[in-house]
């Protein structure tokens, strides 16, 4: 079983081109399967055996989104082998994954963000670079691998874009709005900064012994400053990717551009962001309309 997932894991670098992220994601999941299974062979799994397996997983509690990616590494898995002629037929083809709520994804609003981008001044021997990460992650969209993998040669200071490689080494343009131009070119001036090299292969973003930034780092940083903000809510790398598409979208930007930014395959996946909760239309009618306004004073 390991050695027909890690053929299959292959497949997804050499020949799809996923991201090492996502290899790692399906390598966990799979494995999963062969601690369930682990003397079996693919040719010896049944369908019985797979309904059986995703039904203990529910009863152990775990999420549908987790179950829903469960199944698609197992069905991508036994579909390949299916192609390969490992098994004659994929014993995954009948099982479908748990449908999945829609969800308004948490954002954060303007005066959030520029909360948090006061408390970069905090610390004066890292508020030049802090204050650039929270510019481009907000002002740019990028996922916070993409940030951690941005290079100096990948900022077109005068085209005014970035070259991103998102998800399956796709590379995008993305538009370098003038807040985080100006945060990048005073990042990179700062005198922290200017005594390692900055040569176009080097990482924009790199700790003080000049190394790159990894994502972990880099969400350490993020989690300081919200803290230091003062603000409750849960904030991850990410909750800047949403804001930033929300707010284009509530500004009137069009869909299929806010897509392209994004660097989304499926238009549907970028639709999530205007899909906002009849329960916080409510709730904001009764803060802002004048008459709930008024209402609430008289009470």
């Amino acid at each position: 079983m390991i050695n027909a997932i890690e053929d299959f894991l292959q497949h997804l670098k050499l020949e799809q081109g996923l991201a090492e992220n996502t290899i790692s994601a399906y390598r966990a999941d799979l494995m999963e399967l062969v601690r369930q299974f682990p003397k079996s062979t693919p040719v010896k799994i049944t369908a019985s055996d797979l309904n059986k397996y995703f039904a203990d997983l529910a009863a152990r509690g775990r999420r549908p989104a987790t179950l829903a990616r469960k199944v698609s590494a197992v069905r991508c898995l036994f579909g390949y082998l299916q192609e390969r002629g490992v098994v004659r037929s994929s014993p995954a083809s009948g099982y479908r994954a748990p449908k999945l709520a829609r969800y308004h994804p948490d954002y954060l609003s303007v005066g959030e963000i520029e909360q948090i981008l006061e408390a970069c001044k905090t610390d004066p021997r890292l508020a030049v670079r802090d204050k650039a990460i929270i510019e481009v992650l907000y002002g740019c969209g990028l996922r916070i691998s993409e940030l951690a993998g941005l290079r100096v040669g990948d900022v077109e200071f005068e085209a005014g874009f970035l070259k991103v490689i998102g998800k399956g080494n796709k590379q995008r343009l993305v538009p370098l709005g003038e807040y985080a131009r100006r945060a990048i070119e005073e990042y990179l001036d700062d005198p922290l900064r200017k005594k390692h090299l900055a040569s176009g292969s080097q990482p924009v973003f790199v700790n003080r012994s000049g190394s790159t930034l990894s994502r972990v780092g880099l969400w350490k940083i993020i989690r300081k400053l919200v803290l230091r903000a003062g603000i409750a809510k849960s904030v991850t790398p990410h909750t800047f990717r949403h804001s930033f598409a929300t707010h284009l979208l509530a500004g009137g930007a069009d869909l299929r551009t806010v897509q392209e930014m994004l660097g989304h395959a499926d238009i549907s996946t970028t639709e999530i962001y205007t899909q906002i909760d009849q329960g916080y239309i409510v709730a904001e009618h009764r803060r802002h309309h004048p008459r709930e306004l008024a209402g609430f004073r008289r009470k």
